[in-house]
């Protein structure tokens, strides 16, 4: 996967990546639009320039798996492109 880069009024309202990236990881169950299933942030950080997060899906009934969702990020206020935000996800680890 490749980065992703944004100016700050792409990342409106959230005014850093930490907060931009819980948001995107979180949603709820939406059956009437064919989402089964929801997904929360447990507990998240940012450091040496990646995003951590213990995620959680879960439905309407129940809780589901708890995995891991790392990006690299790259925050760069003030950049003369005015693209001052980028992340790139990792690829699934599976075992």
């Amino acid at each position: 996967m490749g980065w992703l880069f944004m100016s700050r009024g792409g990342m409106a309202p959230f005014a850093t990546p930490k907060a931009y990236l819980d948001n995107q990881c979180t949603y709820p169950p939406d059956p009437e639009k064919g989402r089964a299933t929801g997904l929360r942030v447990l507990k998240s950080t940012v450091r040496s320039g990646a995003y951590y997060a213990a995620c959680q899906s879960y439905d309407l009934e129940t809780q589901r798996e708890t995995f891991a969702i790392i990006c690299l990020i790259k925050w760069t206020p003030g950049a003369k492109s005015g693209e001052e935000f980028g992340y790139k996800d990792s690829a699934p680890l599976r075992r």
